[in-house]
């Protein structure tokens, strides 16, 4: 592992990124149960139940852990601390949960009342969060990739955002709600998730994996291309252009390079030796490559591929990607902060055993396939969302234990 260039003495307290991760391994649990009982009923993607238990997963699950890594790494990363990071941390973390769980009971119950109580729960914490997280990385005095990269996610964080509640507040108005609900979507997902990813992979892979850097060409132009082919792909389909399909190809064809050539790295990395999390970069990545294949092949042979896209982006590449970064930093960061306390029993493979480690791999990667068979046979989706069940419980089980390593090896004080 290569620490250089890490501000570790900038790190905030453990407990606030690991209460953040540990509250999304219990909403992924939730959205594996709810899969269990709805997914066969689902067939169009605005089913009620399927915005519902969707953004379980993407509030509930991606967004915690995304927030939860932030408010961890641009201190350590970025070099700049967040102030009274504590209080924010935890105002956003209540004003999230609160939107999260009106807005899933909201489009459950189809009640408008719990739907406008999650549009301001959810604009206070996501904009509160994107605004002070915007406000201490542009302190830093080095504006290297990653730095703009990050800055760039933020911003489109706030379009995607504006645009979800654009849609949230006008839903089941017809044109105006889809069309600035299928903004939001490429915002989110490509602006924001692909975004943050892509900069956080420019620190992470060759820090963990003893890679090659990133091309030049690629960490200073990836950031400033994706963001305008999100803003003139989210203007071109609120206004219901014709231009959509060509700038959706644009945008396929710039995240496939860039899925490509983080497996190059990967795969002629320095040390080549296996492990799990590895695993589960190659995972994403090659989803991420063949979603964009596919996702272009939909749009020139009109295709309506819409389900297997967005179980190839969903639990394809965003989950695997998440869940191994959760696998490399929550084992860091409990070793971390116990040796900066001095106590030098702590071992980052004992955080998190390496065999559990694999058995939830595996798991998820036998449910992953059964999913994509579930399209072509929709019974197989019961079993598919059993076995995730399975495999997030596991998960949950890594993050709560390893949160009890910390406070086994640290009894006097929990900070």
């Amino acid at each position: 592992m290569q620490m250089q260039g890490l501000s570790l003495d900038q790190a905030p307290p453990y407990k606030i990124p690991m209460f953040y991760y540990i509250i999304a391994s219990i909403y992924l649990v939730i959205f594996s149960i709810l899969t269990i009982f709805y997914a066969l009923q689902i067939n169009s993607r605005y089913y009620y139940e399927a915005i519902a238990i969707t953004h379980i997963l993407t509030l509930g699950f991606f967004t915690h852990v995304m927030f939860g890594s932030l408010f961890q790494m641009v201190p350590v990363i970025i070099g700049v601390a967040y102030k009274n990071v504590t209080l924010k941390a935890k105002a956003i973390l209540i004003l999230l949960n609160m939107g999260t769980l009106c807005f899933v009971t909201g489009f459950f119950l189809a009640n408008k009342i719990f739907m406008f109580i999650a549009a301001l729960c959810l604009i206070l914490a996501l904009i509160y969060f994107a605004i002070s997280t915007f406000l201490t990385i542009i302190k830093t005095e080095d504006k290297n990739p990653t730095v703009k990269t990050f800055l760039s996610a933020l911003i489109l964080l706030v379009f995607g955002v504006a645009f979800g509640i654009i849609s949230l507040i006008n839903h089941g108005s017809g044109f105006t709600s889809k069309n600035f609900a299928d903004a939001h979507i490429s915002s989110i997902f490509f602006g924001w998730l692909i975004m943050l990813i892509s900069g956080v992979s420019y620190k992470v892979i060759p820090m963990f994996y003893v890679t090659k850097e990133y091309p030049l060409f690629i960490k200073n132009h990836f950031y400033w291309l994706l963001s305008l082919i999100i803003i003139i792909l989210s203007l071109l389909t609120i206004f219901d252009s014709s231009a959509i399909a060509l700038l959706k190809i644009i945008l396929a064809i710039t995240t496939l390079i860039f899925s490509i050539t983080t497996i190059y790295l990967l795969k002629n990395r320095k040390r080549p030796r296996r492990d799990t999390t590895i695993n589960l970069w190659y995972f994403s990545m090659i989803n991420l490559s063949f979603v964009s294949i596919i996702w272009i092949y939909s749009i020139y042979f009109e295709k309506d591929l819409n389900f297997l896209l967005a179980i190839m982006f969903g639990l394809g590449f965003a989950y695997s990607i998440i869940n191994g970064m959760l696998y490399k930093i929550v084992p860091f960061l409990t070793w971390f902060h116990l040796s900066s306390k001095m106590i030098f029993d702590a071992e980052m493979t004992l955080v998190i055993p390496s065999k559990y480690i694999k058995i939830q791999y595996n798991i998820y990667i036998v449910s992953y396939f059964i999913f994509l068979l579930a399209i072509l046979f929709k019974p197989l989706v019961y079993p598919a969302s059993f076995l995730f069940l399975v495999s997030s419980l596991i998960l949950s089980y890594n993050i709560i234990n390893a949160f009890k390593y910390y406070i086994k090896l640290n009894k006097p004080i929990l900070t």
